[in-house]
């Protein structure tokens, strides 16, 4: 199966440029709710071996809402970004290659959202998500 992480660049750009004040011309969004939403990237949780993943995979279901919390105090990576369900049980991290903007616009006070996309089991990767930002 190819690799499904994917950053959208003008989105990516057009997120960053609008926490600055400036409109990235192109940039896609989707309106969740009567809320514009920005796809910034579609990518596996990272560690669900770890953590809560295995017990409560067979509950995740696709468009489920999940919440990340930042952890600047981890001692790997001070960027880490921890990936919660609704009822709070850990599934891991957003991955380390891929968490720095998300991490900094998280400290910036931004929103960034996440939401499950499909749950494979039978896959190492086998939980994908989508993190998205609201824009105006």
């Amino acid at each position: 199966m190819p690799s499904r992480l994917r950053i959208a660049r003008r989105g990516l750009l057009g997120a960053l440029g609008g926490a600055l004040g400036v409109a990235a011309p192109g940039a896609a969004a989707g309106v969740d709710g009567g809320r514009r939403r920005l796809t910034l990237l579609d990518t596996h949780v990272a560690g669900t071996a770890y953590y809560e993943a295995r017990r409560v995979r067979g509950n995740l279901r696709p468009g489920e809402t999940l919440f990340l919390r930042r952890e600047p105090g981890n001692p790997h990576d001070d960027l880490a970004i921890e990936v919660f369900t609704a009822t709070g049980s850990k599934l891991g991290y957003v991955p380390r290659v891929t968490n720095e903007p998300f991490a900094r616009l998280m400290d910036a006070d931004q929103t960034v959202d996440a939401c499950v996309i499909e749950v494979d089991p039978d896959r190492y990767d086998d939980i994908w998500i989508s993190l998205t930002l609201e824009i105006a």
